[in-house]
């Protein structure tokens, strides 16, 4: 994880403590309750032929979006 300055949590701080808006005050409080999986996962040689197989896949095109494979995936689980 990157190294943040005090100045910059100062900062925040500063802009937090002059919010007088309870739903953006609300909000910034969900985020920081968010936890943050820092979890580094070890991957075999084959895991990582097959992302860079998808990577190269995704730069030509031969993807589909999200919503194009949740319709594809309805429709196989309907069947």
């Amino acid at each position: 994880m990157a190294e943040v300055k005090p100045k910059y949590k100062t900062k925040l701080m500063d802009k937090i403590n002059s919010i007088s808006d309870k739903n953006i005050l609300d909000e910034i409080n969900r985020l920081l309750e968010i936890d943050v999986d820092d979890t580094i996962y070890e991957t075999s040689i084959e895991q990582k032929n097959e992302i860079k197989l998808a990577q190269q896949q995704l730069k030509n095109n031969q993807g589909i979006s999200s919503h194009k494979a949740d319709d594809e995936i309805e429709e196989w689980l309907s069947k």
